[in-house]
């Protein structure tokens, strides 16, 4: 109890420790820096992403994880994690990166990319199959994401939402 007082008799403000979540990058025209991330699934016979699908039980479906730096600077040490929910499964060496590094841990998804240039898009895939023991009717995907530019780190942020329906 003393110390309590002790702290608060100094005048110190709190400070919130929510994070700041944001979705598609910054919006206004040169704001640096300028990240967009966006998450998308498909079925394995679609070819078209979308930011809503309907799906069966036993369905493969794909989702990609895009990341694009539309500012005019590089960015660095972007790290990208999915969790997916235990209603899907990861299907075995499926992970595919067009740069940086990917890894599969139980069921997070970490990507980490060392630096993107300029309007520099990459893409993240991999494969997922729905359980029928557990599955459910809706199913909400997103994945947050930070990087640093200018050694200023950013994040977490967060995706936008793609929601899976059976």
């Amino acid at each position: 109890m003393k110390i309590w007082k002790r702290i608060s008799d100094q005048g110190r403000d709190t400070i919130p420790l929510q994070p700041v979540l944001w979705i598609d990058g910054s919006k206004k025209e040169g704001e640096l820096p300028n990240v967009a991330v966006t998450l998308q699934i498909r079925s394995m016979y679609e070819e078209k992403f979308s930011y809503e699908l309907i799906y069966d039980v036993n369905d493969i479906l794909i989702m990609r994880i895009e990341v694009e730096n539309k500012g005019i600077e590089v960015i660095s040490r972007v790290v990208v994690s999915h969790m997916i929910r235990d209603y899907f499964s990861y299907i075995p060496n499926s992970l595919q990166v067009n740069k940086g590094m990917s890894e599969f841990l139980f069921q997070l998804v970490r990507w980490r990319i060392d630096n993107l240039l300029p309007n520099e898009k990459v893409e993240l895939s991999c494969k997922l199959k729905a359980n029928k023991d557990k599955a459910i009717k809706t199913a909400l995907f997103k994945a947050t994401y930070t990087f640093q530019h200018k050694e200023v780190s950013y994040g977490p942020l967060q995706t936008n939402e793609v929601v899976v329906r059976q």
